[in-house]
């Protein structure tokens, strides 16, 4: 294409192509989480405790945010502006934007959170002996349902139809994988599904088209031999495909891909042919020098994978990759950093109720090589900008909170090409397009 022609065909562009791209876009990563667990201590005073971290992966720092005031961390989970800590003997509900604290309780055995609705859905694991999960009111955190009759040590959990599905490895003495499936209307054990010892360690669980996965790690005695079991959701068929590697943790899945942890670094299964396709996008950052890798989580909005390592004494950092495996950026961390979470928040509907003929704005250089500056034509400060690429994707996003009169992005490291620019205020909005050339 000519791309002299390319401002002739601004209008026609917006008026045809605009309303479907942005049909459906809604979401866009805010910030990465991070639950610090901290150095443990053996004896009291106890120095050292757990921190949430925050880092935005659009050029920003990484912050501390909160504290919880105690030794370990197991999970995070986040819908909206609040977060769900499971930290050792307690469970948290934080305020992402204010980092206040909302709600806590104490709890104990805690292994993974899992949210629907209004409901938080919590695993258990030793020293618990029964009651292997129970489920809280996301309002308060308050008890509504403790569950019996799981068999041991419980992990992650996924919802599929009217029932959860909870991964059951029945702690590190368990010597095969289970999947308890509970109702959802009366909070009852339904049955638990036998998986054999070809799914020893079931620790995390998936759900990818009719199918359930679990990522089996590999045995304390067995360093060298793990596993991903396939579910049939349809018939109650499974298969156990077998790796001769090290298996650590699930990081999650994008597309037909499920991350996970393997020969002590990241690599990916692919769901469809059921076979390990890429065994190293991220490398073993040093497990013979006693690093490893802590917790990781998947981006799939941008197709990115955070990785924490660090040797449990000192502070760590964490890697951000590429699903291919290409490095991005790298940030410091805490101590034992055991769990991350990506916060996606949604754009404004403010975006979607309001039309270009309302603008006052104006948007220039068009096209634009370095710099990209915007700016309303009244007296009304800028509320929000979002910017999309031609996939729809968002690239940029700003929350005016400090009364701005003008925005000047940056744009001199994006790839050429049109991007689609949507604008609010109190008073009006704009959506228009530019051309980022080299």
């Amino acid at each position: 294409m000519n791309l002299r022609n390319l401002p002739a065909m601004f209008a026609l562009y917006i008026g045809v192509m605009l309303p479907s791209m942005l049909q459906g876009q809604a979401s866009y990563v805010k910030q990465i989480v991070t639950g610090n667990g901290g150095k443990f201590e053996y004896t009291p005073p106890f120095q050292d405790f757990v921190t949430i971290q925050t880092y935005n992966p659009a050029g920003g720092v990484p912050n501390i945010v909160h504290t919880i005031f105690t030794q370990s961390v197991q999970d995070i989970c986040i819908s909206g502006n609040s977060a769900y800590i499971a930290a050792q003997d307690s469970i948290v509900k934080i305020d992402l934007n204010t980092s206040q604290r909302i709600a806590s309780i104490a709890d104990s055995g805690l292994s993974k959170l899992y949210l629907s609705g209004d409901k938080l859905f919590v695993s258990k694991q030793y020293p618990l002996t029964t009651f292997f999960v129970e489920v809280l009111d996301t309002a308060d955190l308050s008890l509504v349902s403790s569950i019996p009759g799981i068999s041991g040590d419980c992990g992650n959990m996924v919802l599929a139809g009217d029932s959860l599905y909870v991964a059951v490895s029945g702690g590190w003495m368990g010597t095969e994988g289970k999947i308890a499936v509970i109702e959802t209307n009366g909070y009852s054990l339904v049955r638990e599904i036998n998986l054999g010892t070809g799914a020893v360690g079931t620790l995390n669980i998936y759900k990818y088209n009719d199918k359930l996965y679990t990522v089996n790690k590999s045995p304390y005695m067995t360093p060298d031999a793990g596993s991903i079991t396939t579910y049939n959701l349809a018939d109650g068929t499974y298969s156990n495909t077998l790796i001769n590697k090290n298996v650590g943790a699930g990081a999650g899945i994008c597309g037909h891909l499920l991350f996970f942890g393997l020969d002590y670094g990241i690599g990916s299964f692919n769901m469809n042919s059921l076979s390990v396709q890429d065994t190293v996008i991220v490398p073993d950052p040093g497990s013979t020098f006693f690093r490893f890798i802590t917790s990781a989580a998947i981006d799939t909005l941008n197709d990115r994978i955070f990785v924490n390592s660090g040797d449990y004494f000192t502070p760590g950092s964490c890697l951000v990759s590429t699903l291919a495996g290409d490095s991005v950026a790298s940030y410091a961390t805490g101590i034992s950093t055991e769990a991350v979470a990506v916060d996606y928040r949604k754009v404004a509907t403010g975006f979607e109720n309001q039309h270009q003929e309302n603008a006052r704005f104006s948007m220039h250089p068009n096209p634009a090589t370095h710099w990209l500056t915007i700016q309303p034509a009244d007296d009304n400060p800028l509320d929000e900008i979002a910017i999309f690429d031609r996939m729809g994707r968002i690239v940029f996003h700003q929350a005016c909170t400090d009364n701005t009169k003008q925005a000047r992005i940056a744009i001199a490291s994006w790839p050429s090409g049109i991007y689609i620019v949507k604008v609010r205020s109190a008073q009006s909005s704009f959506s228009g397009k530019f051309l980022k050339q080299d």
